[in-house]
């Protein structure tokens, strides 16, 4: 796996080991990247970040700051490496990366500031259950409120309706780019 576009292209990701991370394939995160637009001066949180890939991208094409929430002390060592490597090629901005659940939105809105962009994608078979309840989470609506939010949806039968359900009456439209869908919107307070 490799960053795509802007300052650090063509560098090549370490992923961790093992079934929990599963990456975003490259096709549909240049898509999805091309289709988000400048990332000048944006401030992105990533949560369940995994090998960082999507916070990396992002910084690569411009963000200024980008915060990347990960559970897994395993991961964050690969992250780490991920980070260094993008920052040897030349990327310049805020790093936050943080061992805490991305369950835990007190923990992160901190370092996190306002962000301008929240992407997640959270493990497939637990996905909708964090979805629904990041989106009933007080706390998180309320800090994140002016937030656009890009989740990517497993593959599985009859997870779009799951999200739609859990979205309320959200703004939020699923879009497919490559061969992964995603759910995009703005956070409601």
């Amino acid at each position: 796996m490799q960053i795509i576009a802007g300052i650090a292209r063509n560098i090549v990701l370490n992923v961790p080991a093992g079934l929990e991370v599963r990456p975003t394939a490259a096709r549909s995160r240049k898509a999805l990247f091309d289709s988000l637009g400048d990332f000048s001066g944006c401030n992105v949180l990533d949560l369940f970040s995994g090998s960082g890939a999507l916070a990396l991208e992002a910084a690569s094409r411009g963000a200024a700051a980008i915060t990347m929430v990960e559970l897994e002390p395993r991961h964050l060592r690969v992250i780490g490496e991920n980070l260094a490597r993008v920052q040897k090629a030349g990327v310049q901005c805020k790093a936050n990366l943080l061992n805490c659940s991305a369950l835990e939105p007190r923990r992160y809105s901190i370092p996190a500031g306002s962000p301008d962009l929240i992407l997640a994608d959270p493990p497939y078979p637990r996905s909708a259950e964090f979805f629904g309840r990041l989106m009933r989470d007080e706390f998180f609506r309320m800090h994140f409120a002016s937030a656009r939010l890009v989740w990517e949806l497993p593959d599985t039968p009859g997870a779009v309706g799951l999200f739609l359900e859990a979205s309320g009456p959200a703004e939020m439209e699923i879009r497919k780019f490559g061969s992964t869908s995603f759910l995009l919107g703005k956070v409601r307070p």
